[in-house]
């Protein structure tokens, strides 16, 4: 069944660096290999009571496992303690109608 997945990719890391824009495009290259449609939108978060930046990525799928496996990727990655990750219902999609003739 499908579902629709929130990913929150902070881009602080526990030893003070920074995901620059140069790393997020780089990591930015496994959604695409994984996902054929997805959404990135800039927000501010917190952890461990430290605003940073950080990327939330949305996409529908009936493909929990792939999830999970972009998430860690980024904690390996990025040396994260955690990725956030919010699960809700699929989402729905208004589609352009059949034209008749």
């Amino acid at each position: 069944m499908k579902q629709t997945y929130q990913m929150y990719f902070g881009r602080n890391t526990p030893t003070g660096e920074y995901v620059t824009d140069e790393l997020w495009d780089g990591f930015r290259e496994v959604l695409g290999m994984t996902f054929t449609g997805y959404t990135i939108q800039d927000v501010e978060g917190a952890w461990k009571g430290q605003t940073e930046d950080t990327k939330l990525v949305t996409v529908t799928t009936k493909y929990r496992d792939k999830v999970n496996d972009v998430c860690q990727t980024y904690v390996n990655t990025f040396n994260q303690d955690a990725v956030g990750l919010l699960v809700s219902e699929p989402m729905t999609f208004v589609t352009k109608k059949a034209e008749v003739f």
